[in-house]
């Protein structure tokens, strides 16, 4: 994507901020190293998909996917799959068409940190499951789930309203928003959250002249 002047000095600027961000986090979830995560998932039987088809196919409808090209250029996405009894999978039984029981966990990081991270179950997710992963990333903090704003023409969008994937829930102390999304739950870093939503915003504004030119 090419980005006019605007966008890029903004693209730096987004970059800084969220570097800044996620150095400042504890050991929670998001904000935690990836050497720390893939050390527990693979004590616990998780294994990262190697193969290019297998990882693509993983990846399609991911609600990451339309935000990478505006993401830091140390970004990096690792999909990993754990069984649901910490039975560790041969490769063999690794296929880009069948999704095997138990749970794909894609991480995005920016800098070596989670940023990003979708838990997807293969089945039904039950819910004490759900209650476990929310446990896991409240981060010492505890879920509030967003209230609905009054519509209002002249009203200005507060921090709160501003979210590239649309949370349903954040950490009383703002940090990590979270949403459902079907057998899965997305988990994200609140700052970058506006941030993308910002970014995306403001290159949809640019292309907009161009977009509707000779009508």
């Amino acid at each position: 994507m090419k980005y006019s002047k605007s966008s890029f000095v903004l693209a730096c600027l987004c970059a800084g901020v969220v570097l800044a961000a996620i150095s400042s986090r504890g050991e929670a979830r998001i904000g935690e190293r990836k050497d720390s995560i893939e050390r527990r998932l693979f004590s616990s039987g998780g294994i990262v998909y190697r193969d290019d088809i297998v990882e693509q196919a993983r990846r399609r409808s991911m609600p990451y996917l339309k935000y990478l090209e505006l993401l830091p250029e140390s970004s990096e996405i690792r999909i990993y799959y754990k069984t649901a009894n910490g039975r560790r999978p041969a490769s063999k039984e690794l296929d880009a068409k069948r999704i095997l029981a138990g749970w794909d966990v894609h991480v995005l990081y920016v800098d070596g940190k989670s940023v990003i991270e979708v838990y997807k179950r293969s089945q039904a997710m039950t819910g004490y499951e759900y209650n476990q992963l929310l446990a896991l990333q409240a981060d010492g903090s505890y879920w509030k789930k967003k209230e609905k704003a009054p519509k209002s023409a002249d009203q200005e969008k507060s921090a709160d309203d501003i979210s590239a994937f649309g949370y349903e829930m954040q950490t009383a102390n703002g940090t990590v928003g979270a949403k459902k999304i079907g057998n899965g739950l997305l988990f994200f870093d609140r700052e970058l959250d506006q941030l993308l939503a910002e970014m995306s915003d403001s290159d949809q504004m640019e292309k907009a002249p161009i977009s509707v030119q000779g009508f």
